[in-house]
């Protein structure tokens, strides 16, 4: 008897002791996996920093590349202003030239008009985007830097003459001179909208400054044919319109 509970005694220990090694080789392979799942929460981490550090520094990059942009604008609208200054002083100083002469200011003409041969022959440097070309020439028109923006116009069509902005462009310049009194000038440039571009969309609004200029330079028979030749030949626009009232106020 006693023999057997001996016997039963020390299998009781022997499998209590394998338990308690599978227990412990359980735990070593727990904190194996606890282990691993350290370094892959550690190396996603060190990922993760390093990406918000590249973003970070592309961010910096951007900053400096907008900045120095902005610095380099405002640099070229410093020197745009500077060449208006220099433009606004050669032309008063051509008006007092004109004046001891006895000129007007219509008789003076300050660029010399563009010909379709040049015209045709040039070529646009690689990268110019006519649209931005366009759209700074007229920027410069908007704000009163009629000669700033004949010169861009000018270029424009020198450079984009089969462009669906070129009759603008023309027109445009003939409102330069327009304002600024030059009125012959002006007188050709609003004739050259209809006599280059015919189909253009500006036609009608350059015959009816034609007349404009015809009026101002007291040709008052001309101007009445001229805003007469709008309404017949633009029935329906708003330039037709205006025609017909500036005709009521000249009778």
């Amino acid at each position: 008897m006693a023999a057997g509970r001996l016997r039963r005694t020390g299998s009781i220990r022997l499998i209590v002791s394998w338990g308690l090694l599978a227990a412990a080789f359980s735990g070593c392979g727990l904190n194996r996996e606890y282990v691993r799942r350290g370094q892959v929460l550690d190396s996603l981490d060190f990922r993760l920093k390093r990406v918000e550090a590249e973003q970070a520094w592309q961010a910096e990059q951007q900053n400096r590349l907008r900045a120095d942009q902005l610095t380099e604008l405002e640099g070229i609208a410093s020197r745009l202003d500077q060449i208006d200054a220099r433009l606004t002083d050669l032309y008063d100083r051509l008006d007092r030239v004109g004046r001891k002469l006895g000129l007007g200011r219509g008789d003076i003409t300050p660029v010399a008009p563009e010909t379709a041969e040049t015209a045709a022959a040039a070529v646009p440097p690689a990268g110019v985007d006519p649209d931005r070309m366009y759209n700074t020439a007229y920027l410069d028109f908007s704000r009163g830097k009629y000669r700033v923006a004949i010169g861009g116009f000018e270029e424009f069509i020198r450079l984009f003459p089969e462009s669906d902005n070129a009759d603008n462009a023309r027109y445009w310049i003939g409102e330069c001179y327009y304002s600024l009194g030059v009125l012959d000038t002006a007188a050709t440039e609003f004739a050259r909208v209809g006599s280059e571009y015919p189909d253009g969309n500006k036609v009608p609004a350059a015959a009816y400054k034609l007349g404009l200029v015809y009026q101002a330079r007291g040709e008052l028979d001309a101007a009445k044919r001229q805003l007469g030749d709008v309404i017949r030949k633009f029935p329906g626009t708003t330039e037709a319109k205006l025609a017909q009232d500036r005709l009521a106020d000249m009778e």
